[in-house]
Protein backbone atom coordinates (compact mmCIF):
# COMPACT_ATOMS: atom_id res chain seq x y z
CA UNK A 1 0.00 0.00 0.00
CA UNK A 2 1.26 3.41 -0.79
CA UNK A 3 0.27 4.31 2.52
CA UNK A 4 2.80 2.72 4.23
CA UNK A 5 5.47 4.08 1.65
CA UNK A 6 4.80 7.75 2.23
CA UNK A 7 4.78 7.90 5.67
CA UNK A 8 8.30 8.30 5.32
CA UNK A 9 9.14 9.47 9.01
CA UNK A 10 6.90 6.80 10.54
CA UNK A 11 9.65 5.69 12.52
CA UNK A 12 10.54 8.88 13.95
CA UNK A 13 8.84 11.06 16.29
CA UNK A 14 8.18 14.95 15.72
CA UNK A 15 10.38 15.96 17.77
CA UNK A 16 13.14 13.94 16.33
CA UNK A 17 11.81 15.16 12.97
CA UNK A 18 12.26 18.86 14.24
CA UNK A 19 15.94 17.91 15.13
CA UNK A 20 16.73 16.67 12.08
CA UNK A 21 15.62 19.68 10.20
CA UNK A 22 17.09 22.44 12.76
CA UNK A 23 20.49 20.62 13.11
CA UNK A 24 21.40 19.59 9.62
CA UNK A 25 19.47 22.42 8.09
CA UNK A 26 22.59 24.74 9.80
CA UNK A 27 25.34 22.82 8.95
CA UNK A 28 25.03 20.22 12.10
CA UNK A 29 25.01 17.01 9.75
CA UNK A 30 26.10 16.65 6.39
CA UNK A 31 26.14 13.65 4.13
CA UNK A 32 28.80 11.91 2.13
CA UNK A 33 29.26 14.90 -0.28
CA UNK A 34 31.95 17.44 -0.42
CA UNK A 35 29.88 20.98 1.40
CA UNK A 36 29.29 23.20 -1.68
CA UNK A 37 31.24 25.85 -2.12
CA UNK A 38 30.06 29.50 -1.24
CA UNK A 39 29.76 29.06 2.71
CA UNK A 40 26.33 27.73 2.72
CA UNK A 41 25.19 24.59 4.87
CA UNK A 42 26.41 21.05 4.14
CA UNK A 43 23.79 18.97 2.42
CA UNK A 44 21.60 17.43 5.01
CA UNK A 45 21.66 13.33 5.28
CA UNK A 46 17.70 13.26 4.60
CA UNK A 47 18.34 15.74 1.53
CA UNK A 48 21.27 13.27 -0.35
CA UNK A 49 18.52 10.72 -0.14
CA UNK A 50 16.86 12.00 -2.44
CA UNK A 51 19.29 12.01 -4.96
CA UNK A 52 18.73 10.04 -7.98
CA UNK A 53 21.52 6.80 -7.92
CA UNK A 54 23.28 8.20 -10.68
CA UNK A 55 24.21 11.41 -8.69
CA UNK A 56 25.29 10.19 -5.69
CA UNK A 57 29.26 10.35 -6.52
CA UNK A 58 28.80 13.33 -8.34
CA UNK A 59 31.13 16.43 -7.76
CA UNK A 60 30.36 20.50 -7.79
CA UNK A 61 30.94 22.42 -10.05
CA UNK A 62 29.42 25.37 -9.74
CA UNK A 63 26.52 27.26 -10.98
CA UNK A 64 27.99 29.06 -13.76
CA UNK A 65 28.50 25.18 -15.62
CA UNK A 66 24.62 25.36 -14.95
CA UNK A 67 23.80 28.92 -16.78
CA UNK A 68 25.48 27.57 -20.10
CA UNK A 69 22.83 25.63 -20.68
CA UNK A 70 19.63 27.11 -18.48
CA UNK A 71 21.01 30.79 -18.75
CA UNK A 72 20.34 33.72 -21.45
CA UNK A 73 20.40 32.19 -24.71
CA UNK A 74 19.33 28.88 -23.58
CA UNK A 75 16.01 28.58 -24.41
CA UNK A 76 13.06 30.62 -26.74
CA UNK A 77 10.55 31.85 -24.17
CA UNK A 78 9.42 35.40 -23.48
CA UNK A 79 10.34 34.60 -19.88
CA UNK A 80 13.82 35.17 -18.37
CA UNK A 81 15.68 31.83 -18.71
CA UNK A 82 15.75 30.31 -14.53
CA UNK A 83 19.97 30.63 -14.26
CA UNK A 84 18.96 34.60 -15.02
CA UNK A 85 16.01 34.81 -13.41
CA UNK A 86 17.90 33.27 -10.13
CA UNK A 87 20.96 35.30 -10.69
CA UNK A 88 18.54 38.67 -9.24
CA UNK A 89 17.50 36.60 -6.34
CA UNK A 90 18.34 36.53 -2.32
CA UNK A 91 19.20 33.12 -3.13
CA UNK A 92 21.66 34.38 -5.46
CA UNK A 93 22.65 36.95 -3.23
CA UNK A 94 23.95 35.27 -0.54
CA UNK A 95 25.57 32.17 -2.75
CA UNK A 96 22.89 29.78 -2.64
CA UNK A 97 23.71 28.10 -6.33
CA UNK A 98 22.17 25.81 -8.05
CA UNK A 99 23.77 22.73 -6.46
CA UNK A 100 22.47 23.30 -3.31
CA UNK A 101 18.97 22.60 -4.65
CA UNK A 102 19.42 20.10 -7.14
CA UNK A 103 22.76 18.51 -5.95
CA UNK A 104 26.43 17.97 -6.95
CA UNK A 105 26.24 18.58 -11.27
CA UNK A 106 28.80 17.15 -12.97
CA UNK A 107 27.11 14.06 -14.10
CA UNK A 108 24.46 15.99 -15.30
CA UNK A 109 26.85 18.74 -16.61
CA UNK A 110 28.83 15.43 -18.96
CA UNK A 111 25.50 14.10 -19.52
CA UNK A 112 21.95 16.02 -19.20
CA UNK A 113 19.47 14.31 -17.87
CA UNK A 114 16.82 14.08 -15.25
CA UNK A 115 18.84 10.56 -13.88
CA UNK A 116 21.54 12.44 -12.88
CA UNK A 117 20.50 15.14 -11.12
CA UNK A 118 17.58 16.20 -8.43
CA UNK A 119 14.28 17.22 -10.59
CA UNK A 120 10.84 16.86 -10.33
CA UNK A 121 9.25 15.30 -8.11
CA UNK A 122 11.53 14.54 -5.65
CA UNK A 123 14.06 18.20 -5.80
CA UNK A 124 9.88 19.77 -5.31
CA UNK A 125 10.31 18.36 -1.36
CA UNK A 126 10.05 20.77 2.12
CA UNK A 127 13.25 18.99 2.73
CA UNK A 128 15.75 20.96 -0.01
CA UNK A 129 14.57 24.32 1.37
CA UNK A 130 14.76 23.30 5.00
CA UNK A 131 18.74 22.66 4.67
CA UNK A 132 18.55 26.72 5.13
CA UNK A 133 15.41 27.47 6.09
CA UNK A 134 15.30 25.08 9.32
CA UNK A 135 13.13 27.02 11.85
CA UNK A 136 10.39 27.44 8.92
CA UNK A 137 11.24 23.85 7.78
CA UNK A 138 10.18 23.09 11.79
CA UNK A 139 7.28 25.18 11.66
CA UNK A 140 6.01 23.38 8.71
CA UNK A 141 6.58 19.52 9.96
CA UNK A 142 4.00 20.15 12.54
CA UNK A 143 1.57 21.65 9.55
CA UNK A 144 -1.65 19.66 8.05
CA UNK A 145 0.53 20.61 4.53
CA UNK A 146 3.54 18.31 5.61
CA UNK A 147 1.44 15.25 5.75
CA UNK A 148 -0.50 13.68 2.16
CA UNK A 149 -4.09 12.61 1.89
CA UNK A 150 -3.32 8.81 1.60
CA UNK A 151 -6.38 8.20 -0.14
CA UNK A 152 -5.99 10.29 -2.69
CA UNK A 153 -2.31 9.54 -3.28
CA UNK A 154 -3.94 5.91 -3.56
CA UNK A 155 -6.78 5.85 -5.86
CA UNK A 156 -4.60 8.32 -8.09
CA UNK A 157 -2.17 5.04 -8.60
CA UNK A 158 -5.31 2.58 -9.46
CA UNK A 159 -7.04 5.37 -11.21
CA UNK A 160 -4.27 8.25 -12.26
CA UNK A 161 -6.37 9.90 -15.48
CA UNK A 162 -9.30 10.55 -12.94
CA UNK A 163 -7.78 11.36 -9.75
CA UNK A 164 -4.34 12.43 -10.63
CA UNK A 165 -5.11 14.59 -13.33
CA UNK A 166 -7.71 16.29 -11.25
CA UNK A 167 -6.98 15.89 -7.00
CA UNK A 168 -3.14 16.39 -7.48
CA UNK A 169 -3.54 20.17 -8.74
CA UNK A 170 -3.85 20.53 -4.77
CA UNK A 171 -3.27 17.63 -3.75
CA UNK A 172 0.45 16.84 -4.41
CA UNK A 173 2.83 19.17 -3.79
CA UNK A 174 5.60 17.82 -6.92
CA UNK A 175 2.60 17.46 -9.40
CA UNK A 176 1.52 21.30 -8.96
CA UNK A 177 4.93 22.52 -9.17
CA UNK A 178 5.94 20.51 -11.94
CA UNK A 179 2.35 20.74 -14.17
CA UNK A 180 1.19 24.05 -13.10
CA UNK A 181 3.20 26.40 -11.27
CA UNK A 182 6.56 25.83 -13.26
CA UNK A 183 4.35 26.24 -16.10
CA UNK A 184 3.02 29.43 -14.73
CA UNK A 185 6.28 30.60 -14.33
CA UNK A 186 7.06 30.26 -17.49
CA UNK A 187 3.97 32.29 -19.24
CA UNK A 188 2.27 29.33 -19.86
CA UNK A 189 -1.58 30.17 -20.34
CA UNK A 190 -3.74 28.10 -18.52
CA UNK A 191 -5.65 26.26 -21.83
CA UNK A 192 -1.85 25.04 -22.73
CA UNK A 193 -0.91 23.74 -18.95
CA UNK A 194 -4.70 22.06 -18.45
CA UNK A 195 -3.67 20.42 -22.27
CA UNK A 196 -0.30 19.31 -20.42
CA UNK A 197 -2.33 17.53 -17.36
CA UNK A 198 -4.55 16.25 -19.92
CA UNK A 199 -1.62 14.51 -22.13
CA UNK A 200 0.44 13.15 -19.24
CA UNK A 201 0.57 9.11 -19.34
CA UNK A 202 -0.41 7.47 -16.20
CA UNK A 203 2.82 6.18 -15.89
CA UNK A 204 3.71 9.63 -15.42
CA UNK A 205 0.72 10.10 -12.85
CA UNK A 206 2.00 7.08 -11.01
CA UNK A 207 5.21 8.52 -10.57
CA UNK A 208 4.37 11.72 -9.42
CA UNK A 209 2.21 9.37 -7.21
CA UNK A 210 4.80 7.21 -5.74
CA UNK A 211 6.89 10.65 -4.52
CA UNK A 212 4.25 12.99 -2.74
CA UNK A 213 5.03 12.84 0.81
CA UNK A 214 3.08 16.51 0.95
CA UNK A 215 0.31 18.13 -0.17
CA UNK A 216 1.52 21.25 -0.24
CA UNK A 217 5.55 22.25 -0.05
CA UNK A 218 7.80 25.39 0.31
CA UNK A 219 7.99 25.53 -3.86
CA UNK A 220 3.76 25.37 -3.65
CA UNK A 221 3.77 28.98 -2.13
CA UNK A 222 7.24 30.41 -3.18
CA UNK A 223 9.12 30.54 -6.56
CA UNK A 224 13.20 29.31 -6.06
CA UNK A 225 14.20 30.80 -8.99
CA UNK A 226 13.02 34.35 -9.74
CA UNK A 227 11.69 37.10 -7.95
CA UNK A 228 7.50 37.78 -8.42
CA UNK A 229 6.96 41.14 -7.44
CA UNK A 230 4.38 38.89 -5.19
CA UNK A 231 5.17 40.65 -2.06
CA UNK A 232 4.32 39.90 1.73
CA UNK A 233 1.68 42.51 3.58
CA UNK A 234 4.85 43.77 4.86
CA UNK A 235 6.02 44.94 1.60
CA UNK A 236 9.18 41.95 1.29
CA UNK A 237 9.65 39.94 -1.36
CA UNK A 238 10.41 36.11 -0.88
CA UNK A 239 9.28 35.25 -4.27
CA UNK A 240 5.78 34.57 -3.91
CA UNK A 241 4.15 32.66 -6.88
CA UNK A 242 0.73 34.59 -6.44
CA UNK A 243 -0.79 37.47 -4.78
CA UNK A 244 -1.18 37.93 -0.64
CA UNK A 245 -4.90 39.47 -1.61
CA UNK A 246 -7.04 39.26 -4.22
CA UNK A 247 -10.89 40.43 -3.94
CA UNK A 248 -11.66 39.65 -7.58
CA UNK A 249 -13.64 35.90 -7.29
CA UNK A 250 -13.81 35.47 -11.27
CA UNK A 251 -11.61 32.05 -11.03
CA UNK A 252 -13.55 30.66 -7.89
CA UNK A 253 -16.99 31.65 -9.24
CA UNK A 254 -19.50 28.99 -9.20
CA UNK A 255 -18.70 26.36 -12.18
CA UNK A 256 -15.53 27.62 -12.68
CA UNK A 257 -13.19 24.48 -14.33
CA UNK A 258 -10.31 23.44 -12.41
CA UNK A 259 -7.61 25.02 -14.91
CA UNK A 260 -9.18 28.61 -12.97
CA UNK A 261 -9.27 27.50 -9.54
CA UNK A 262 -5.94 25.89 -9.11
CA UNK A 263 -4.35 28.79 -11.26
CA UNK A 264 -6.31 31.52 -9.63
CA UNK A 265 -3.88 34.51 -8.27
CA UNK A 266 -3.90 34.10 -4.86
CA UNK A 267 -1.35 32.05 -2.60
CA UNK A 268 -3.62 30.26 -0.40
CA UNK A 269 -7.22 30.59 -2.22
CA UNK A 270 -5.93 28.77 -5.57
CA UNK A 271 -6.66 25.56 -3.38
CA UNK A 272 -8.45 26.60 -0.65
CA UNK A 273 -11.50 27.08 -2.42
CA UNK A 274 -15.00 25.43 -3.15
CA UNK A 275 -13.61 24.25 -6.61
CA UNK A 276 -16.32 25.17 -9.23
CA UNK A 277 -19.45 24.77 -6.60
CA UNK A 278 -22.70 25.54 -7.79
CA UNK A 279 -25.91 27.16 -5.65
CA UNK A 280 -28.45 27.34 -8.08
CA UNK A 281 -31.38 25.71 -8.06
CA UNK A 282 -30.52 23.45 -11.20
CA UNK A 283 -27.47 22.30 -9.50
CA UNK A 284 -29.42 21.31 -6.49
CA UNK A 285 -31.33 19.10 -8.18
CA UNK A 286 -29.06 17.30 -10.17
CA UNK A 287 -25.99 17.20 -7.64
CA UNK A 288 -27.46 15.28 -5.06
CA UNK A 289 -25.10 12.61 -3.68
CA UNK A 290 -22.79 14.90 -1.98
CA UNK A 291 -22.07 18.47 -1.62
CA UNK A 292 -21.11 20.35 -5.19
CA UNK A 293 -18.34 22.04 -3.80
CA UNK A 294 -15.09 21.17 -2.54
CA UNK A 295 -14.25 20.64 1.20
CA UNK A 296 -11.86 23.35 1.21
CA UNK A 297 -13.85 26.55 0.97
CA UNK A 298 -12.67 29.15 2.87
CA UNK A 299 -11.68 31.54 0.36
CA UNK A 300 -15.20 31.30 -0.81
CA UNK A 301 -16.28 32.00 2.53
CA UNK A 302 -14.10 34.30 3.12
CA UNK A 303 -14.96 36.97 0.03
CA UNK A 304 -18.63 35.50 0.39
CA UNK A 305 -20.06 34.01 -2.70
CA UNK A 306 -21.02 30.56 -3.38
CA UNK A 307 -23.72 29.71 -1.01
CA UNK A 308 -27.59 30.05 -1.55
CA UNK A 309 -28.64 33.35 -1.07
CA UNK A 310 -32.00 35.24 -1.27
CA UNK A 311 -33.47 37.39 -3.89
CA UNK A 312 -31.76 40.05 -3.28
CA UNK A 313 -28.27 38.82 -1.85
CA UNK A 314 -26.99 39.67 1.37
CA UNK A 315 -26.81 43.64 2.72
CA UNK A 316 -23.20 42.38 3.59
CA UNK A 317 -21.25 40.27 1.53
CA UNK A 318 -18.34 39.93 3.41
CA UNK A 319 -15.79 41.50 6.72
CA UNK A 320 -12.98 43.83 6.72
CA UNK A 321 -11.00 40.32 6.76
CA UNK A 322 -11.62 39.93 3.25
CA UNK A 323 -9.41 43.00 2.36
CA UNK A 324 -7.37 43.21 5.59
CA UNK A 325 -3.90 43.35 4.50
CA UNK A 326 -2.33 39.61 3.41
CA UNK A 327 -5.92 37.87 3.60
CA UNK A 328 -5.13 34.75 4.46
CA UNK A 329 -1.56 34.85 5.49
CA UNK A 330 -2.00 38.30 7.69
CA UNK A 331 -3.35 35.73 10.48
CA UNK A 332 -2.30 32.30 9.42
CA UNK A 333 1.42 33.36 8.78
CA UNK A 334 2.12 36.24 11.23
CA UNK A 335 5.28 36.60 11.82
CA UNK A 336 6.37 34.04 9.14
CA UNK A 337 5.14 31.62 11.19
CA UNK A 338 4.71 28.40 9.12
CA UNK A 339 2.22 26.55 10.90
CA UNK A 340 -0.58 27.98 9.43
CA UNK A 341 -2.20 28.06 12.81
CA UNK A 342 -3.67 31.62 13.87
CA UNK A 343 -2.22 32.78 17.46
CA UNK A 344 -4.20 35.41 18.57
CA UNK A 345 -1.24 37.39 20.17
CA UNK A 346 0.63 37.40 16.51
CA UNK A 347 -1.83 36.76 14.40
CA UNK A 348 -4.33 39.53 14.70
CA UNK A 349 -2.70 42.33 15.28
CA UNK A 350 -2.63 45.29 14.90
CA UNK A 351 -6.52 44.90 14.48
CA UNK A 352 -7.05 43.07 17.94
CA UNK A 353 -5.51 42.55 20.94
CA UNK A 354 -4.80 39.32 22.21
CA UNK A 355 -7.71 39.68 24.74
CA UNK A 356 -10.11 40.87 22.23
CA UNK A 357 -9.09 38.79 19.43
CA UNK A 358 -10.03 35.57 21.93
CA UNK A 359 -13.71 36.97 23.36
CA UNK A 360 -14.65 37.94 20.00
CA UNK A 361 -13.56 34.49 18.00
CA UNK A 362 -15.43 32.57 20.94
CA UNK A 363 -18.75 34.64 21.42
CA UNK A 364 -18.82 34.62 17.10
CA UNK A 365 -17.87 30.34 17.13
CA UNK A 366 -20.33 29.87 19.69
CA UNK A 367 -23.15 31.65 17.50
CA UNK A 368 -22.36 30.09 14.77
CA UNK A 369 -22.15 26.29 16.01
CA UNK A 370 -25.69 27.12 18.12
CA UNK A 371 -27.35 28.56 14.57
CA UNK A 372 -25.62 25.36 12.47
CA UNK A 373 -27.33 23.18 15.19
CA UNK A 374 -30.40 24.86 15.16
CA UNK A 375 -30.94 24.40 11.18
CA UNK A 376 -29.87 21.16 11.55
CA UNK A 377 -32.45 20.35 13.93
CA UNK A 378 -34.99 21.86 11.75
CA UNK A 379 -33.71 19.91 8.71
CA UNK A 380 -34.36 16.62 10.70
CA UNK A 381 -37.98 17.95 12.29
CA UNK A 382 -38.87 17.90 8.36
CA UNK A 383 -36.87 14.89 7.86
CA UNK A 384 -38.92 12.79 10.60
CA UNK A 385 -42.34 14.23 9.88
CA UNK A 386 -41.97 13.33 5.94
CA UNK A 387 -40.28 9.91 5.98
CA UNK A 388 -40.51 8.78 9.50
CA UNK A 389 -36.99 9.07 9.94
CA UNK A 390 -34.63 12.04 10.99
CA UNK A 391 -31.77 11.54 8.74
CA UNK A 392 -33.03 11.34 5.74
CA UNK A 393 -32.65 15.19 4.85
CA UNK A 394 -28.84 15.20 3.94
CA UNK A 395 -27.30 13.99 0.71
CA UNK A 396 -27.38 10.43 -0.24
CA UNK A 397 -23.97 9.53 0.03
CA UNK A 398 -24.21 11.11 3.57
CA UNK A 399 -27.33 8.93 4.37
CA UNK A 400 -25.56 5.71 3.25
CA UNK A 401 -22.52 6.53 5.21
CA UNK A 402 -25.06 6.09 8.55
CA UNK A 403 -26.05 2.44 6.97
CA UNK A 404 -29.54 4.16 5.68
CA UNK A 405 -31.54 4.36 2.70
CA UNK A 406 -31.74 7.69 0.71
CA UNK A 407 -35.44 8.40 -0.10
CA UNK A 408 -35.84 9.71 -3.96
CA UNK A 409 -34.14 13.26 -4.36
CA UNK A 410 -37.30 14.27 -6.47
CA UNK A 411 -39.28 13.67 -3.18
CA UNK A 412 -37.07 16.33 -1.58
CA UNK A 413 -38.19 19.97 -2.14
CA UNK A 414 -35.84 22.76 -3.23
CA UNK A 415 -36.32 24.70 0.24
CA UNK A 416 -34.64 21.57 1.61
CA UNK A 417 -31.87 21.02 -0.97
CA UNK A 418 -30.99 24.74 -0.51
CA UNK A 419 -31.29 24.73 3.27
CA UNK A 420 -29.23 21.68 3.21
CA UNK A 421 -25.99 23.08 0.80
CA UNK A 422 -25.90 26.56 3.21
CA UNK A 423 -25.64 24.16 6.41
CA UNK A 424 -22.74 21.88 4.48
CA UNK A 425 -21.31 25.28 3.32
CA UNK A 426 -20.51 27.06 6.97
CA UNK A 427 -19.52 23.82 8.44
CA UNK A 428 -17.08 22.73 5.61
CA UNK A 429 -15.46 26.28 6.30
CA UNK A 430 -14.73 24.99 9.72
CA UNK A 431 -14.06 28.57 11.34
CA UNK A 432 -17.38 28.72 12.62
CA UNK A 433 -18.21 32.42 11.20
CA UNK A 434 -14.51 33.67 12.20
CA UNK A 435 -13.54 33.66 7.82
CA UNK A 436 -16.74 35.91 7.27
CA UNK A 437 -18.80 35.95 9.95
CA UNK A 438 -21.69 38.56 8.10
CA UNK A 439 -21.77 35.93 5.38
CA UNK A 440 -22.23 32.80 7.47
CA UNK A 441 -24.99 34.22 9.63
CA UNK A 442 -26.72 35.17 5.99
CA UNK A 443 -26.74 31.90 4.96
CA UNK A 444 -28.20 30.01 7.51
CA UNK A 445 -31.11 32.88 7.65
CA UNK A 446 -31.75 31.98 4.36
CA UNK A 447 -31.77 28.48 5.11
CA UNK A 448 -34.32 29.15 7.77
CA UNK A 449 -36.31 31.07 5.80
CA UNK A 450 -36.74 28.32 3.15
CA UNK A 451 -37.31 26.18 5.89
CA UNK A 452 -39.92 28.54 7.01
CA UNK A 453 -41.93 28.43 3.81
CA UNK A 454 -42.80 25.11 3.95
CA UNK A 455 -43.72 25.20 7.08
CA UNK A 456 -41.10 23.85 9.35
CA UNK A 457 -41.05 24.04 13.42
CA UNK A 458 -38.61 25.51 14.60
CA UNK A 459 -37.84 23.50 18.19
CA UNK A 460 -34.66 22.76 18.51
CA UNK A 461 -32.40 22.00 21.35
CA UNK A 462 -29.09 23.27 19.88
CA UNK A 463 -29.05 26.12 23.07
CA UNK A 464 -29.63 23.13 25.51
CA UNK A 465 -26.16 21.53 24.58
CA UNK A 466 -22.51 22.28 25.85
CA UNK A 467 -20.07 23.51 24.01
CA UNK A 468 -18.26 20.57 24.01
CA UNK A 469 -21.26 19.04 22.42
CA UNK A 470 -22.22 21.07 19.70
CA UNK A 471 -19.01 20.38 18.37
CA UNK A 472 -19.49 16.66 18.55
CA UNK A 473 -22.30 17.08 16.62
CA UNK A 474 -21.06 19.21 14.13
CA UNK A 475 -17.58 16.80 13.73
CA UNK A 476 -19.48 14.07 13.01
CA UNK A 477 -21.34 15.54 9.96
CA UNK A 478 -17.81 16.25 8.84
CA UNK A 479 -16.63 12.78 9.57
CA UNK A 480 -19.68 11.23 7.96
CA UNK A 481 -19.00 13.30 4.76
CA UNK A 482 -15.29 12.40 4.78
CA UNK A 483 -16.74 8.52 5.13
CA UNK A 484 -18.99 9.17 2.23
CA UNK A 485 -16.02 10.27 -0.04
CA UNK A 486 -14.06 7.44 0.75
CA UNK A 487 -16.86 5.36 0.12
CA UNK A 488 -17.18 6.77 -3.32
CA UNK A 489 -13.64 6.35 -3.93
CA UNK A 490 -13.29 2.78 -3.62
CA UNK A 491 -16.17 2.23 -5.58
Amino acid sequence: MHKKRTLWLAGLSLALAVAVIALEGCGGGGGPLTPPPGGTPSPSSRFTELLPAAQKDASYVGSEQCATCHGAGSRQTSVEPVAVAWAKTKHASVNVGCEQCHGPGSKHVQAPSKENILTFPNVASSVVCAQCHGTIGADYEQSGHAGAVEEVIEEAETNPNVYGKTCFRCHSAPFRAQMVDNKLSYGQSRDSIDAGIQAMSADAIVEIAHATHESASCVSCHDPHRQTGNLTWKGKEVQLRRAVLNTDTTDIAPGAPAKQHTTANQICGSCHNGRGGNPSDTALNTGTVRVNFHYSNQYNMLLGITGVEGPSGPVVRNTAHATAPGQCSHCHVANARHTFTVSYDTGCTPCHTAADAAARAQATKSQIEQALLALRSRLQAWSQQTFGDPDLWDYTSYIQALGKTAPPQSQVPIEVKRARHNYRFVLNDKSMGIHNAAYARYLIEVANQNLDNLGVGGNSRAANLSPAQRRAILESDLQRQRKALLKGLEE
